[in-house]
């Protein structure tokens, strides 16, 4: 059994999924098998059935000379590896937390210069209308768009509210520098399709790795234990506990599902609701949202 050095640099996930990468690879798309199960769980399984399952290895190789006795050794390696990929597939369509951060930074920003504007309306520095073009804070591009537009209203009517607005210059500058930001995080987000198809196909192309391998192992163990009776606790059905009634063990009926296409798409982001251009007066800490 080759063995290959532990490289501490890596969680032993990606050093699996970087060891087995290229037949991860070389897995093509019509072979592909859906992602039928859940995925951790099924890592579970696999690491505390793999002890009983590799002390067969020299039966395998005894008995079953025809099976490639490497599906055996890396089977561990195959199950961390998918689930390597599986955890990168849920990083791909999951918003980042930078984002996150940054839409909950610039609706603080909004809320705050909103108040301040809707004070300088209520003063009659400012015309109601300046605010008619605010979006809400529905979604990246219009609290993107608020923020914005709000700190341009504040900056070309400076000299005209200075007496009166609360916001600093150095503030006003944040918030705009903030808006570029989300901006940009946006645009990048909206690159993601590309990046998700791709570790969407990976997850697959390692699911269906790992799956080929485990149940050709585990034909090969029910054919070895098959005069105790107990194949089925060495190596157990992955797919036992979905709901469809199982065949007896001996016709050994444990297939997945037929290939589907990836979902490619991520879930839409959730937002906070819409309060428009409603008032709103809340005071910033000493460094705010406006800190960087």
């Amino acid at each position: 059994m080759t063995q290959t050095a532990y490289d501490p640099a890596l969680s032993i996930y990606r050093q699996a999924f970087e060891q087995t990468k290229p037949e991860i690879d070389s897995v093509q798309e019509e072979n592909f098998v859906t992602v039928s199960l859940d995925i951790p769980a099924t890592v579970i399984t696999v690491q505390g059935a793999y002890p009983e399952i590799v002390a067969l290895r020299p039966q395998f190789v005894q008995h079953l000379p025809t099976l490639d006795i490497t599906k055996v050794d890396k089977l561990e390696t195959y199950g961390l590896a998918m689930f390597c990929a599986h955890a990168d597939y849920k990083a791909a369509i999951e918003p980042s937390a930078s984002l996150v951060e940054l839409l909950d930074n610039a609706i603080a920003i909004r809320t705050i210069l909103l108040a301040d504007v809707n004070s300088l309306i209520a003063h009659g520095l400012l015309a109601p209308g300046v605010i008619d073009g605010l979006q809400g804070v529905n979604g990246y591009k219009n609290v993107m768009t608020d923020v914005a537009l709000l700190a341009s209203i504040l900056r070309t009517n400076a000299a005209k509210v200075a007496a009166r607005t609360s916001i600093k210059p150095d503030e006003l500058a944040a918030a705009e520098d903030m808006a570029n930001k989300l901006g940009k995080a946006v645009g990048l987000r909206e690159q993601s399709p590309q990046v998700i198809a791709e570790a969407s196909r990976v997850r697959q192309a390692a699911y269906t790795l790992f799956i080929k391998a485990y149940e050709e192992v585990r034909s090969g163990v029910q054919y070895l234990r098959r005069h105790e009776g107990d194949a089925d606790s060495v190596a157990p059905s992955l797919f036992a506990n979905r709901g469809n009634r199982k065949k007896p063990a001996d016709e050994n009926t444990d297939k997945p599902d037929s290939p589907a296409t990836p979902v490619v798409n991520p879930p839409a982001p959730v937002a906070p609701g819409n309060n428009g251009g409603a008032v709103a007066r809340v005071t910033s800490s000493e460094h705010g949202p406006f800190m960087e």
